[in-house]
């Protein structure tokens, strides 16, 4: 059984305050600022358009063609 209370809900549900990440990340990692980029992260992929369908090409095991449950 699960359960979920009032605040537990209000919790998820609040906007949460962005930090700069410059305060946060070590200093040797100084050069990935740009990964931690709020306005970034909040960008969706594109889900599937042209250049972005991919194949993955099995690999015969024992001379025997690849099964896929």
């Amino acid at each position: 059984m699960f359960s979920v209370s009032i605040a537990d809900i209000e919790k998820v549900l609040v906007v949460r305050k962005e930090t700069d990440p410059r305060t946060k990340l070590p200093e040797h990692y100084s050069e990935f600022l740009g990964i931690f980029d709020y306005s970034e992260a909040e960008k969706l992929l594109p889900l599937r358009s042209p250049g972005t369908d991919y194949t993955i090409e099995l690999e015969k095991v024992n001379r025997k063609e690849p099964t896929v449950p």
